[in-house]
């Protein structure tokens, strides 16, 4: 079972309400652009195993997506990795495009027109994961287990190349149509359980509850402050802004469209950039209403809790309900 669902990343989010909201003349506007989609791609990328995992055994497997522990060391995240009672398998995603060679030399490199972009051995990125994981399990009384590793790369289109034919490096990565039948030789390769039952709900319950969720501080790092953002909702349809608000809907003055909704994602950006609470002032300026009234609306119909009252009234907001149009909408129903 998936202990925790594929869900996109607060941090990520975060990077992507940060690119949306920074002017393009900013200094730093490219490299917070492509923060956010390097981070973007990433997840894409794991998130694609989700359809490969979802053909294990539920009542076998138990699957943790972006596991972030922490150790004596800082932090050290794990794309992916499946307990059972028979082994354990970390699993180490990436997403990139065209082809990735592996040298003698112990280097990951793409050739692309002759240029040569050198990446972070995943191999090696895997390896240390192991050795962080294993300290991390040694805290607890629990019997040893196997634990194995892959590198699985996820596009279809990457083209990989082993030159020196490194045994290692043809046993650990693979593409992602890979990853059912390796699991299946780990299957048969370890057929007595390490674990009983209670050991393996214990542990589970500790990873959960060690977990810390990656903190972005891309406005700090990037030197972005509230007064820099755009402000003004984003046309759904031609990404102009901003749209204006008339008789109950935004209107884009540039292609036409309207919405009846289009605000959410600017009070999703809020809450991922600003804080949870926003108070009437605060959304006439990021939603650039001028109306009070109307803005009151706006607020009311999506059922946010409150706190306070008249001026001093604040609305709670919740950047996945606001994203998510059936969280939403259920949410929504429980209120009415």
């Amino acid at each position: 079972m998936f202990v925790k669902p594929f869900e996109v990343p607060k941090h990520i989010l975060q990077a992507e309400a940060l690119d949306t909201r920074t002017p393009v003349d900013h200094i730093q506007k490219e490299t917070i652009n492509k923060k956010a989609r390097n981070l973007r791609t990433g997840y894409n990328g794991e998130k694609s195993m989700e359809f490969f995992l979802s053909f294990l055994p539920e009542d076998e497997f138990i699957i943790f997506h972006y596991l972030r522990i922490p150790d004596k060391q800082g932090h050290f995240q794990i794309d992916i990795l499946l307990l059972s009672l028979k082994f354990f398998l970390i699993v180490e995603v990436k997403n990139i495009y065209d082809n990735m060679h592996f040298d003698g030399m112990g280097q990951a490199y793409r050739n692309n027109n002759d240029e040569i972009e050198v990446f972070t051995n995943p191999v090696d990125q895997v390896n240390l994961q192991h050795r962080r994981f294993l300290d991390y399990l040694r805290k607890y009384d629990l019997p040893p287990i196997p634990i194995e590793k892959i590198v699985v790369y996820s596009r279809d289109d990457t083209f990989l190349k082993n030159i020196t034919n490194n045994k290692t490096i043809n046993e650990i990565v693979m593409h992602k149509e890979k990853v059912l039948p390796r699991i299946e030789e780990f299957s048969e390769m370890y057929q007595t359980p390490s674990f009983s039952e209670d050991q393996l709900i214990e542990i589970t319950f500790k990873l959960l509850e060690e977990h810390e969720p990656e903190e972005y501080n891309g406005m700090k790092k990037f030197d972005v402050t509230p007064k820099d953002f755009v402000k003004g909702v984003f046309c759904p349809k031609c990404g102009a802004v901003p749209m204006l608000w008339r008789g109950g809907k935004w209107r884009c003055t540039d292609c036409g469209c309207t919405s009846r909704n289009a605000h959410r994602s600017v009070l999703a950006d809020f809450a991922l950039l600003v804080g949870d609470y926003i108070n009437n002032r605060q959304a006439r300026e990021f939603l650039q209403v001028g109306s009070e009234y109307s803005v009151k609306r706006i607020l009311q119909q999506e059922h946010f809790d409150q706190i306070g009252e008249k001026s001093g009234r604040k609305y709670r907001l919740d950047a996945e309900k606001l994203l998510n149009p059936e969280v939403h909408k259920k949410s929504a129903e429980v209120h009415n």
